[in-house]
């Protein structure tokens, strides 16, 4: 019981990117296999050890790790988001979306596929599902201020720079020390908008 609360707690730290402030990946992944070494079928400890594999910038033992939680667990949501990250980090959009999409069907209510989701079909050129994707985030977690800047970036993409300006100006309300919507907001009254 205490060895499971301490990899969920590490699946948290990770998670929030306790991890991607330390240089220390390659211990922790001696450690990780050490841990699999005594508990092969434990799923969150192969997503943990994908996360630090991509933390490394290793996306290919990422998705493999990720790819034995999911076959240990199909049910695994973080691991299809996770799993989709990696996907989406090597360029490989087309699976990244499939991932999200699994995250999604599995937990309706992951706000970070959703979110990532949308920055997949972002970069695919799909402003529409992007935009889609965005706003489902929004209405999940009213106060998730990535989700209002992207849409808010995915607008001025789409030369609607009032909505743009709307989105940006919720991100402000929301982390009022955010500076890229500080900035995307002087472009805009650069533009004159």
């Amino acid at each position: 019981m205490v060895m499971k609360k301490m990899v969920l707690l590490l699946l948290l730290a990770v998670a929030v990117g306790v991890f991607a402030q330390t240089d220390d990946s390659d211990s922790r992944i001696v450690q990780w296999t050490e841990f699999l070494g005594r508990n092969p079928n434990d799923a969150d400890a192969y997503n943990n050890r994908g996360s630090t594999y991509y933390v490394k910038g290793d996306y290919d033992n990422a998705i493999a790790d990720y790819a034995q939680a999911i076959r240990i667990n199909p049910n695994h949501a973080n691991a299809y988001g996770n799993r989709g990250n990696a996907y989406y980090a090597k360029g490989d959009l087309d699976r990244a979306i499939t991932d999200y999409t699994q995250a999604i069907r599995i937990n309706s209510t992951y706000t970070e596929a959703y979110n990532n989701r949308g920055a997949a079909y972002y970069g695919k050129g799909d402003l529409d599902r992007a935009i889609a994707d965005y706003t489902q985030a929004i209405g999940i977690d009213p106060n998730y201020a990535t989700s209002y800047y992207n849409r808010g970036s995915v607008w001025y993409a789409k030369a609607d720079y009032a909505k743009a300006r709307a989105d940006w100006e919720k991100v402000l309300q929301i982390a009022s020390g955010n500076a890229d919507a500080r900035r995307s907001l002087e472009v805009l009254r650069i533009m004159g908008y």
